[in-house]
C-alpha cells in the first residue's frame, strides 16, 4: 500500500478543503469560547456551560441516531443509483425529526409550568427555552448535513454547522464587546439562537440546491419500518455518545462547583484541538466506508482506514506536545489566569485524544458497516467507566479527577472497538498493519 496512491487528487483536495472549513471552525469556535470565558467569568460561564450541556441531551431524540442513518443510506443509494430510497429516506427522516422536534419542546414547556413552576427562576427559564430551541435546530442541520455529506459534498455538509454557526456567534460576541453591552448567559444564549436560526437556513439552501436531477422524477418509495428498526440502535449509540461527551459535567457540577465547570469546559474546548486531525479525516473518509462496503470492497475499507489512522495520529501527537510543555501559558494568556488550574486536566485528556487518534476512524467503520451494536456496548462500557471514576475522583481531584475518567474511558472504549471491528470485518482500524507491510 502505497500513501501516493492513497491520496489521489479527489482525496487531497476533498481533505485539503475539509481541514480549511475545519481549521476555521475550530478558529470561531476557540474565540467564542475566549469571548464567553472572558466575559462572562468563571461562574456564569460554568452557569452557560451547564444549561448547554443539559439542553444537549434534551434535544437528543430530535436526532436519535438520523444523521448516521442517513449519511448511511444516502451514500448507499447514490453508489447503487436508488433515486427513490434516496428521495423516501430524506422525506421520512425530515418529517421525523421536525415532528420530534415540536414534541420535545412542548414536553419541556409542559413539564416545566406543571412540575418546575416554582423551582426556575424567570432568568433560568430564559436561558433553558433559548438553549433547548439552539440545540434541536442543531440537530435539524446535523441531519440535513449528513444528507449533503452522504451525497458526497463533505466541505458543503460541514459548513452550516461547523462553519457558519460558530462564526456567526463569534461575530455577534465581538459586537456586544465593541459596543460595550454587559453580558449574562440568558443573552450569550439568546446570541446563540440567533447563530443557529440562520446557520440552518443557509444549510437548507445548500441542499436544495445539491439534490440531484435524478430525485425529481423519481416516486419515494419508503421503508419506514425498517428504518425505525435500524435507527433504534443508531439512537441509543448517538445518545450515550452524547451523555459520555457530557457526563462529566454534568457530574461536576453535582459533585463541585459552577466554577470548576466554568474551568473544565474551557479545558474541553482547548483538548478539542488534539482532536481535530481524526475530526478532518473523519469527516472525508466515513462516506467512503459506507460505499466501500455497499460494493463488498473490504480491502478498499483496510485501506481507507489504515491512512486515516496515520495522518489522524500525525496530525494529532503535535498539538498534545504543545500543550504538554506550554499549557499553563496558553490558558493564562488566552483565557485568563483563573482558567490555569485547568493545566493538569488539558493535558490528560488531550493525551486521551491521542488514543483515539491512533485508533482512527473506529466508530464510523462499525456504523457504515451495519455493526452499530458493538458501539452501543462499547459507549456502555466507556460511561459506565467514566461515571465510577467521577465518583470515585471527581470530591478527591476536582477538575483532574474528571479528566482521568474521561481518559481511561477512551482507552477502554477504543480496545474494545477495535477488538470487535477485527473479529467482524477483519480490518484493523489502527495504521500499524500498514506500518508492519511496509517492513
Amino acid at each position: 500500500m502505497n500513501i501516493k496512491n492513497i491520496l489521489t487528487s479527489s482525496f487531497s483536495k476533498t481533505l485539503g478543503g475539509t481541514f480549511l472549513v475545519r481549521v476555521l471552525s475550530v478558529g470561531a469556535t476557540f474565540l467564542c469560547s475566549v469571548l464567553l470565558a472572558r466575559t462572562l467569568g468563571v461562574e456564569n460561564f460554568g452557569i452557560y456551560s451547564y444549561v448547554l450541556a443539559i439542553v444537549s441531551l434534551l434535544a437528543l431524540p430530535a436526532q436519535a441516531g438520523m444523521p448516521t442513518l442517513i449519511l448511511r443510506e444516502t451514500a448507499r443509494a447514490k453508489a447503487l443509483a436508488d433515486w427513490p430510497k434516496m428521495k423516501g429516506i430524506w422525506l421520512w427522516s425530515g418529517s421525523t425529526v421536525l415532528t420530534i422536534s415540536f414534541v420535545v419542546y412542548f414536553f419541556v414547556i409542559v413539564m416545566k409550568k406543571t412540575f418546575f413552576k416554582d423551582a426556575m427562576s424567570g432568568f433560568e427559564y430564559s436561558i433553558l427555552s433559548f438553549g433547548l430551541l439552539m440545540s434541536l435546530l442543531v440537530a435539524m442541520g446535523n441531519v440535513r448535513g449528513a444528507a449533503l455529506r452522504g451525497l458526497g459534498l463533505i466541505i458543503q455538509g460541514q459548513l452550516p454547522e461547523s462553519l457558519i454557526r460558530p462564526l456567526l456567534l463569534a461575530i455577534l460576541l465581538l459586537i456586544t464587546v465593541w459596543l460595550n453591552v454587559s453580558i449574562n448567559p440568558t443573552y450569550a444564549m439568546a446570541l446563540h439562537l440567533i447563530a443557529a436560526m440562520i446557520a440552518f437556513f443557509f444549510g437548507t439552501w445548500l441542499l436544495f440546491r445539491a439534490r440531484p436531477k435524478e430525485l425529481k422524477q423519481s416516486k419515494p418509495t419508503f421503508q419506514s419500518k425498517a428504518w425505525l428498526f435500524t435507527i433504534l440502535p443508531l439512537a441509543m449509540m448517538t445518545g450515550m455518545q452524547s451523555l459520555s461527551g457530557q457526563v462529566d459535567i454534568l457530574m461536576l457540577g453535582f459533585l463541585s462547583t459552577v466554577s470548576a465547570v466554568g474551568a473544565y469546559k474551557v479545558v474541553v474546548s482547548g483538548a478539542a484541538l488534539a482532536i481535530f486531525g481524526l475530526q478532518v479525516v473523519g469527516m472525508v473518509i466515513t462516506p467512503k466506508f459506507a460505499s466501500a462496503y455497499a460494493k463488498e470492497n473490504y480491502k478498499e475499507m483496510q485501506r481507507v482506514a489504515s491512512i486515516g489512522s496515520l495522518l489522524s495520529f500525525i496530525m494529532t501527537l503535535p498539538v498534545v506536545i504543545v500543550f504538554y510543555y506550554f499549557g499553563i501559558e496558553i490558558l493564562s494568556f488566552i483565557y485568563g489566569n483563573e482558567y490555569s488550574v485547568g493545566y493538569r486536566a488539558l493535558v490528560i485528556i488531550s493525551i486521551g485524544q491521542a488514543i483515539n487518534a491512533f485508533f482512527g476512524s473506529s466508530i464510523a467503520i462499525l456504523t457504515m458497516s451495519g455493526n452499530e451494536k458493538f458501539v452501543i456496548n462499547g459507549m456502555f462500557l466507556s460511561v459506565a467507566i467514566n461515571i465510577i471514576l467521577n465518583i470515585m475522583l471527581i470530591p478527591r481531584l476536582g477538575i483532574d479527577g474528571a479528566a482521568i475518567g474521561v481518559a481511561v474511558s477512551m482507552l477502554v472504549w477504543n480496545l474494545y472497538l477495535w477488538s470487535s471491528i477485527k473479529k467482524q470485518i477483519n480490518i484493523d482500524c489502527t495504521f500499524i498493519s500498514y506500518i508492519l507491510r511496509k517492513t
